[in-house]
């Protein structure tokens, strides 16, 4: 499979991603922007995330302000504190910024978008930080993040939490915990999106049955073309289809190619067009987005994993230490993300189911979840 390359995009397609709205569900920049805060970096967002987002055509990024690992929570156990300094950072940021807003409805997300900004939606990658003390199955903390503008949280990780398992702990056959369920029909009623990455079956359809509202599962591939066990069964992609979710696609290679290190040609676009028709053929791609799950700056170089906690583990899992950059050989960066665009039309697909996965369908979700 070859490379098409940045030169070769189609007038077409040039139109087409210009004039689209583009919006990735689960963005990484946190990961290095935390370490330009530290470096004291002046006007962060503006000079180091903004001209790729712009040059991608990226409107839209729901960013992990925390969550329930040290590597999306400032590099800190103190999960709480570390959620609240990245949403601070991002506060002040928005205060002094030309370029971006957060916002915390969908009105408040196609306003920037018509003012020619972009814009922010806070998000937590676990649950962990809001669940508050130990012996009390309080929504305190819920509520709080609420406030201070968090509109979307997967709801675990890789591990057990008060809520629910992750896949780390399939073996135990564990569903979504009382405590868990009253989390979600909060999220609902406050107005927020819930995410079910990275969920066993049984928390899963325990997660789909709580919500009365759609739901997305934001970066993931499909087990009947990759087989990785992270990646979506045809039973739970026929649960996002009842439920009126949306399922967005990653552009790293472990959930796109089983046993990717093995495979020496390049995988791009096309190996993810793959895991869309999947989905298309079961529930309709109406149901298929974006969430790119992008880690790949130049100051992380995907070391953020070899650092929480410790060498080669998130949540106490050991899951390697990476040794080259996993991302997608093309698209490899947020700014060439047109890419997609030319590959999906080579492929068939036409101009409205385009336009329709690389916003449209999740724009339809936020305004169904986010108010």
């Amino acid at each position: 499979m070859s490379l098409i390359g940045m030169n070769h995009i189609s007038d077409r397609a040039k139109r087409l991603h210009e004039g689209s709205l583009v919006i990735d569900i689960h963005n990484h920049m946190m990961f290095e922007y935390a370490i330009h805060e530290a470096l004291g970096t002046p006007e962060i967002f503006d000079t180091c995330y903004a001209p790729a987002l712009r040059a991608g055509g990226i409107n839209v990024i729901a960013t992990s302000v925390g969550g329930n690992s040290p590597c999306v929570c400032n590099l800190t156990d103190d999960l709480v504190h570390g959620s609240l300094e990245q949403i601070d950072m991002l506060r002040r940021a928005e205060a002094e910024s030309t370029s971006f807003v957060i916002c915390h409805t969908a009105q408040e997300i196609r306003m920037a978008c018509s003012e020619g900004k972009i814009a922010v939606i806070l998000a937590f990658e676990g649950a962990r930080a809001a669940q508050g003390l130990e012996q009390e199955q309080s929504l305190v903390m819920l509520r709080t993040f609420y406030r201070l503008g968090l509109r979307t949280i997967c709801i675990v990780g890789g591990g057990r939490t008060r809520f629910a398992d992750g896949m780390g702990e399939a073996r135990a056959d564990a569903g979504l915990t009382t405590f868990g369920r009253e989390f979600i029909q909060e999220m609902n009623r406050l107005g927020m999106l819930v995410d079910l990455t990275h969920m066993t079956d049984r928390s899963f359809m325990d997660s789909i049955e709580a919500s009365q509202r759609p739901v997305v599962v934001s970066h993931v591939g499909v087990q009947a073309v990759c087989p990785n066990p992270n990646n979506l069964s045809d039973e739970r992609i026929r649960a996002i289809g009842r439920n009126g979710g949306v399922i967005g696609m990653e552009m790293v290679k472990t959930e796109i190619l089983w046993d990717y290190e093995q495979y020496h040609k390049p995988i791009t676009w096309e190996h993810v067009i793959r895991h869309i028709d999947h989905i298309a053929g079961l529930i309709g791609i109406e149901h298929v987005g974006l969430g790119l799950d992008f880690d790949h700056f130049g100051k992380i170089d995907n070391i953020h994993r070899a650092m929480c906690p410790a060498p080669g583990t998130i949540e106490g899992f050991y899951t390697g230490i990476p040794k080259e950059n996993h991302m997608l050989d093309e698209p490899n960066d947020l700014q060439e993300l047109s890419l997609i665009t030319e590959y999906m039309l080579r492929h068939g697909y036409s101009d409205y189911e385009v336009k329709s996965i690389l916003g449209g369908n999740m724009m339809r979700l936020l305004e169904e979840t986010i108010w």
